[in-house]
């Protein structure tokens, strides 16, 4: 009777692991789905507000995005370092060394600026290629509005309200000090 229970518990545990390999793989190919859609979306956006063309569209988004890439990890290197150490902790030294890097970044950030701006100017002149920050700007704005309108609205297990109907990302704390003091 024994040997049963166990037999039946591990056929049991087995389904389970298999159903929810296959929930992970449907929520993996519908965040890969919204990922693609969201892509094509902000492509779409820089072909309108720069006005490229086809042959332009097939060089400036290879550069952009490398320029975009290089942007991003320099800037998770440095919020990864220090994202868990509030100001206010930071010893004199690490005071110091902070600065120094945030400096340093500031200045790769202005320096791929440059670069990947003389990369561009051949591909969509100058005129675009300054207009390139604030077109950044209106373009990640209607992403993140495309991505809010694109997340499933759930409703609270408790059946209350859905936070008055605004559908936005919680903020956190201010780093400085910890709440209630």
């Amino acid at each position: 009777m024994k040997r049963m229970k166990y037999i039946t518990l591990c056929l049991l545990m087995l389904f389970a692991v298999k159903a929810t390999a296959q929930n992970e793989a449907k929520k993996d190919s519908l965040r890969a789905s919204k990922v693609e859609e969201l892509r094509k979306f902000r492509e779409t956006l820089f072909v309108e507000q720069l006005t490229l063309n086809d042959a332009e569209k097939l060089k400036f988004f290879p550069i952009y995005d490398e320029y975009q890439l290089k942007l991003r990890d320099a800037k998770r290197g440095f919020r990864d370092k220090w994202n868990d150490k509030r100001p206010s902790e930071l010893s004199e030294t690490e005071a110091e060394q902070y600065f120094k890097e945030a400096v340093a970044l500031r200045k790769l950030e202005v320096q791929l600026l440059e670069t990947y701006t003389v990369k561009l100017k051949p591909v969509i002149g100058m005129k675009r290629a300054v207009q390139l920050p604030r077109i950044e700007r209106e373009v990640k704005k209607e992403m993140i509005a495309k991505a809010r309108s694109m997340r499933k609205k759930k409703k609270p297990a408790d059946g209350g309200e859905n936070r008055g109907g605004v559908d936005r990302p919680r903020r956190r704390a201010p780093e400085a000090e910890p709440i209630g003091n």
